[in-house]
């Protein structure tokens, strides 16, 4: 189930990748878009133990023009790859943090939790953009939870 989960996760933010490459005037050498940083935090709480549910989620990013950004993963940069799938086991204490290495035009997050009645959870998402965070959004998991999101 979690395999299916980010491969339905990967495929969605790949297709909202290349229709953002799209280009309306048809000029592509935009280097003035208002291009801005951005962090995201997304924090479990508790950390759903083995057997007792599951967290994964995808994130990509467009730069200036039509490029896919690259991604520190909590502070590590992962240079050949743009787009990131993550699960819970890449949270450390709980706590997964992704930064592009340059400013981005969008971003593109989907995430999903599994759990059961027995095992709840709770995933924060928060992040920066241009240097300004937004409300931490809280998402409750008792059974199935997807959101995803598109920040610009």
């Amino acid at each position: 189930m979690k395999k299916i989960l980010t491969v339905l996760m990967s495929a969605f933010l790949l297709t909202g990748a290349i229709s953002c490459k799209k280009s309306s005037d048809g000029n592509n050498n935009n280097t003035n878009s208002g291009a801005k940083s951005i962090v995201i935090k997304i924090t479990l709480s508790p950390v759903p133990g083995t057997n007792q549910g599951s967290f994964t989620g995808a994130v990509n990013a467009m730069l200036p023009g039509t490029d896919l950004a690259t991604w520190k993963v909590n502070d590590v940069v992962r240079s050949n790859e743009t787009t990131i799938g993550f699960t819970t086991a890449d949270f450390k204490n709980g706590v997964l943090t992704l930064e592009t290495t340059a400013p981005v035009t969008i971003t593109n997050l989907s995430v999903s939790g599994v759990t059961t009645a027995q095992f709840p959870y709770t995933a924060t998402v928060q992040w920066t953009l241009g240097g300004k965070a937004n409300d931490p959004i809280s998402l409750p998991v008792t059974s199935t939870m997807t959101r995803s999101y598109e920040i610009k």
